[in-house]
């Protein structure tokens, strides 16, 4: 089967999508198991089928399938849109797999996605039947009224499905508006869960190690990180990046050696509660 192509990469990607961001770089190619058969043949599930598969979805892939084919197919369906309110608050968990350079923040915090540098990055807890419906709603409509993250509660999610029945009554809703981040150089990156995702990524695992190892086959013919810290080899190594995004994030004119990822643990642990936004130099300071 073919791999998707770029026409169809263009075609998702033209619609304004709330709540997912591109960090870096990202493509339709980077999801596992997505083929433009798979995709031909999701144009034609009825709105009754989405439904469905979006209770059921277990890989990045399945998700994504979902959200492309309602998006191309019932954008303006209200009777699907008023459906997928009545997702909202199934709370159940469905792991997912194939999440190559997927990036939901307090997923790489629990650890059930690796952070490959790059990727693009979601609001919304896609892990959950909520989150994934939020997903739906919100880049069906370009309507925001807040995110699904892993711990929302029943009367978190009730309140945020009265919003949506409200709004698809017709009826005024005021929009979420999320934090801002002054003078940040890459203000995506910013949230405290971004930057307690980015600290723990930084601790080893066996996932992150065969990415790195298939990078270096793949890409430059190489069974082991480069001696020479210059070979662009490195980026290999998520790593690379993020201690790169620590280091606009606090101020870092050049990289610390002894800023390891145990010192960014212990950091975090012991200061996380006391981080402000400095809006003049676009970065986190302590507090006294």
């Amino acid at each position: 089967m073919k791999k998707i192509s770029f026409i169809i990469i263009f075609l998702f990607f033209s619609y304004q999508v709330v709540s997912q961001q591109l960090l870096m770089a990202w493509s339709q190619q980077d999801i596992p198991n997505y083929t433009k058969d798979m995709y031909d043949a999701a144009q034609k599930w009825t709105s009754s089928e989405l439904l469905a598969k979006n209770l059921t979805s277990k890989s990045w892939s399945d998700v994504f399938l979902t959200l492309n084919a309602s998006i191309n197919n019932y954008s303006k369906d209200s009777s699907y849109l008023k459906a997928l309110t009545g997702q909202l608050l199934n709370n159940t968990e469905t792991k997912l797999d194939g999440t190559n350079r997927l990036i939901i923040w307090d997923r790489i915090v629990s650890k059930d996605i690796i952070f490959e540098g790059k990727g693009l990055i979601i609001d919304n807890d896609l892990y959950k039947v909520a989150g994934r419906a939020n997903q739906l709603l919100q880049s069906l409509t370009h309507k925001n009224f807040g995110p699904v993250t892993i711990n929302l509660n029943e009367k978190d999610l009730k309140k945020l499905q009265g919003k949506w029945l409200s709004y698809l009554s017709n009826l005024p809703v005021e929009e979420y508006k999320p934090t801002q981040y002054k003078n940040a150089k890459i203000a995506k990156i910013c949230s405290p869960s971004a930057v307690h995702a980015l600290i723990i990524s930084l601790q080893n695992a066996p996932r992150k190690a065969q990415i790195i190892i298939k990078c270096l086959s793949k890409v430059y013919n190489l069974d082991k990180m480069p001696e020479d810290k210059s070979s662009p080899a490195n980026f290999c190594d998520p790593d690379s990046y993020t201690y790169t995004y620590l280091g606009m994030l606090f101020g870092d004119a050049k990289p610390d050696a002894a800023r390891d990822a145990n010192w960014w643990q212990d950091f975090w642990q012991k200061k996380h509660d006391k981080l402000i936004w400095n809006e003049d130099k676009g970065i986190y300071e302590v507090s006294k």
